[in-house]
């Protein structure tokens, strides 16, 4: 007889599994469903349109829609479990970034929570030459190629790399707009970072401010070497290589 009550027990929460899936496939369907409908009563282009449904189907397999994404979507959980998930999840990829590795850990917790997640479509633009700075990106997952004027890569980015930060510091001596195009290769998961969160906390914390401006500056004063140096190489030698433009492109870091 027990044996009866362990196997009724097992199909009961094999069950309950199988229906929580089935509902969680029925929301991301109704969204799809929304979507299509919005599409077509607006008269959206095909392409458009193909490209949409693709970054869903994306975005499923990838289990995002499946509660994998970002933890600011967790809105009913108090702000206190709130962080110590972020903390959990995001922390690790956050002290990866170089630029904020010497700030101090008060500053990570909060800024953390400011993580928001994106996905980028194959061929999709994340940064245009000549906007305005915004946000800064970091890489979970994707490959990202800088590009030049006549659509030359510059400069691979992968997991792990992170753009856009020097714009967003308002160190003087630089341009708040973007210096070049970079376009995600196949689909890229990207944390992003906005300008107005890392300033608002900078306030709080005066000492993350001067590690982040004193790394900014070391990085701008590195920019501006390699710059001279390219100039210097192609007025001797003609145009650089292009391996070595990739690597001092990526010594860069500011796009």
């Amino acid at each position: 007889m027990m044996g009866v009550f362990i196997f009724a027990s097992i199909v009961g929460q094999v069950g309950t599994v199988i229906e929580n899936r089935n509902a969680v496939r029925l929301e991301f369907e109704r969204h799809v469903d929304h979507a299509k409908k919005y599409m077509r009563e607006h008269k959206v282009p095909k392409d458009i349109q193909q490209t949409i449904i693709r970054w869903y189907d994306h975005t499923w397999s990838s289990g995002h829609m499946k509660g994998r994404g970002d933890v600011n979507t967790l809105g009913l959980l108090p702000a206190k479990l709130r962080t110590e998930l972020a903390l959990h999840v995001n922390l690790d990829t956050l002290k990866r970034v170089t630029f904020f590795q010497e700030c101090p850990p008060e500053f990570l917790h909060e800024l953390v929570l400011k993580m928001r997640f994106i996905i980028i479509t194959p061929g999709d633009l994340v940064i245009r030459k000549g906007q305005i700075a915004r946000e800064m990106f970091i890489i979970s997952d994707g490959l990202l190629e800088v590009t030049g004027v006549n659509g030359d890569v510059l400069a691979t980015l992968e997991t792990g790399d992170f753009f856009g930060e020097i714009g967003i510091l308002n160190l003087s001596g630089t341009s708040n707009k973007r210096t070049a195009d970079v376009r995600s290769v196949g689909y890229s998961e990207l944390f992003t970072l906005t300008k107005e969160d890392i300033l608002g906390l900078l306030i709080d914390y005066p000492q993350a401010e001067k590690v982040l401006h004193d790394e900014g500056k070391k990085r701008l004063d590195r920019m501006k070497n390699n710059q001279q140096h390219l100039q210097a190489s192609e007025l001797t030698s003609g145009a650089a290589s292009g391996s070595n433009n990739i690597k001092r492109s990526r010594e860069r870091l500011d796009y």
